[in-house]
């Protein structure tokens, strides 16, 4: 597949490639980084109108506080006033016209404040009989109705409460709560105050969210006290239920869907009145900013791509001429025969590539020089391959030649010190293998203990342990003959007796141990200078030769241990993975 694309792609020009590619590009950059612009845009703003609008929610609730708070304060003046609270006390035993003067008196408190609150329609206070000893405005002059207001401040605790109530066919907000004596304490009547739904709907009426939004006041037994709208074509008991599950979960704002509309729902509870300040504001009204940003993103995109796309035709241009320049010029060359000349200083990769097919143009007859002296040094070079292949064949030769004259001299010794001179040499020279079997090191070893007898006679004595099966595991070619020449030449001890040397290979968990032991003179470890075994070595193979080979092949886990202990003996210790012969 990855080949058949690739062989398609060959179709097209480089031009066109180059065009397409960069367009690609500069495409899906644009587009990535328009596309996270546009959301991280959209999610702030979102942000930021929505926690503007529930600011300015919590700022319309604090206004409609302090407008109910100042009409609150008036009934709390009228609640302490003590004429009220003497009248109330006595009123039972006051006669007609001390309940006249109660009436004039409370008039001189209320009607000098009344130009202040101009939506008051009506003032009273009820006794606990239900009575009203005070009044000012004629709107609760039927007794049910009054009743009916003691009843419901009753129900909602006694304390200052909002709430709607209808009053001959029109609905008024109530203002109201209970009368305590100053005296006793005790519960002695009750104040209300009703009031025009203007006296809190002047406060949001001129506030706008948009077209279709709203802002509804709702009482605790979920009338509706105030709304910007005339009639109530959002709220409904389901929706109130879920302002006030909402309020539970400590969320500000909630979503729903009307007439195919998304909205924003903006509670807010106004203490201690107990009344719900309700906003409804369309998501296209907090939308206007974002799509406004989002438009203007747009538009840069397409002229950042369009910008991307002009200099991508200037680049793919510089390019293309002058390899089409090249072109031109290649062709023409091979019909000249090189002879054509190009011209082209420019510091960038093609300039260099026309600088360097003039170099190769004027070096081509160079190298067919070159080419007819490196042949004839080829031939000159084999000659002498040859003849360095002769020379061992010529030493080999000589040494067998040798050993059939020390046996018919019958120098047995001497036969058996040269053939296994030959066959050391032999492995030495001619076999380049770096790995051998165990068994063939150790024929190594034996034709090393041949030659050195020709010099040190029965003066030591070579024992071998191997394990069985290891013969055949394959092992680095020399490792054991330094180790066994350093036992020699410097373990044979003064007295003249005969020196031991054994040779112990085992396997342990998948690793060979080779064991080089002697009871020869030994030497104190601490002054150990395992360098200068460098000095005591055949074929350039040292024993600190071997240490370096065995943790260059295998690793710095594969190490050299030597032991010794003066008139002891020495003891040394190879450790090499297990190989497999092949």
């Amino acid at each position: 597949m990855a080949n058949k694309v690739r062989m398609n792609l060959r179709n097209i020009t480089i031009e066109n490639r180059l065009i397409y590619a960069f367009f690609l590009i500069a495409f899906i950059s644009i587009l990535i980084v328009g596309l996270c612009t546009m959301q991280i845009t959209y999610d702030g703003v979102m942000n930021k109108s929505t926690n503007y609008s529930v600011q300015l929610v919590d700022a319309i609730g604090d206004n409609l506080k302090n407008e109910l708070s100042n009409y609150e304060a008036l009934l709390n003046e009228l609640i302490v006033n003590k004429t009220v609270q003497k009248g109330l006390y006595e009123y039972d035993h006051n006669t007609y016209v001390e309940k006249a003067q109660f009436k004039n008196q409370i008039d001189k408190v209320v009607i000098p404040k009344l130009s202040s609150y101009p939506y008051i329609r009506d003032i009273k206070i009820v006794n606990l009989k239900d009575e009203v000893v005070y009044q000012h405005g004629y709107l609760l002059n039927d007794e049910s109705h009054v009743k009916t207001m003691t009843h419901v401040i009753e129900q909602m605790g006694g304390f200052v409460q909002c709430f709607m109530q209808a009053i001959y066919g029109e609905e008024y907000v109530i203002l109201s709560r209970a009368i305590y004596s100053s005296y006793t304490q005790e519960k002695v009547g009750y104040i209300i105050m009703v009031l025009k739904e203007e006296a809190l709907k002047k406060v949001y009426e001129h506030m706008n969210f948009g077209e279709g939004s709203g802002i509804w006041l709702i009482d605790q037994n979920q009338n509706i006290l105030s709304s910007q709208l005339e009639e109530n074509t959002f709220l409904n008991e389901e929706i109130i239920k879920q302002i006030k599950g909402f309020q539970k979960d400590g969320r500000r704002y909630f979503t729903i869907h009307k007439h195919y509309e998304q909205l924003f729902v903006i509670p807010t509870l106004i203490k201690p009145y107990n009344i719900q300040l309700v906003a409804t504001i369309p998501y296209t009204y907090l939308l206007k900013e974002v799509m406004l940003i989002l438009r203007q993103i747009v538009v840069i995109m397409i002229l950042c791509g369009l910008l991307c796309m002009m200099i991508a035709k200037r680049i793919c241009r510089s390019i293309i001429e002058p390899l089409k320049k090249l072109k031109y010029y290649i062709s023409a060359s091979m019909e000249e025969k090189f002879r054509t000349n190009l011209d082209d200083e420019s510091p960038d990769e093609l300039g260099m590539l026309s600088r360097s097919y003039v170099q190769i143009t004027k070096e081509m007859q160079e190298m067919i020089t070159a080419i007819e002296k490196n042949e004839k040094e080829r031939r000159e070079l084999e000659l002498n391959m040859l003849q360095a292949q002769i020379n061992p064949h010529f030493l080999f030769n000589t040494l067998n030649s040798l050993r059939w004259i020390a046996m018919m001299s019958k120098a047995d010794s001497v036969s058996e010190g040269i053939l296994a001179l030959s066959c050391l040499l032999k492995n030495t020279i001619i076999q380049k293998k770096e790995y051998i079997t165990i068994e063939d090191e150790l024929e190594n070893v034996k034709n090393y203990i041949l030659i050195q007898k020709l010099r040190y006679g029965d003066s030591f004595r070579l024992l071998m342990d191997v394990e069985k099966g290891l013969l055949s595991c394959q092992t680095l070619k020399f490792i054991l003959q330094p180790i066994v020449e350093n036992a020699i030449l410097h373990g044979i001890k003064e007295d003249q007796s005969v020196l031991q040397i054994l040779i112990s290979i085992r396997e342990v968990g998948g690793h060979i141990i080779f064991t080089v032991q002697d009871d020869g003179k030994g030497f104190d470890p601490s002054i150990l200078d395992i360098s200068r075994a460098k000095d005591v070595k055949l074929s350039g193979i040292g024993v600190d030769n071997v240490r370096d080979r065995i943790r260059l092949h295998f690793g710095e886990n594969y190490t050299t241990i030597i032991q010794s202990e003066i008139g002891k003996g020495t003891i040394v210790t190879l450790h090499i993975p297990k190989m497999e012969g092949k």
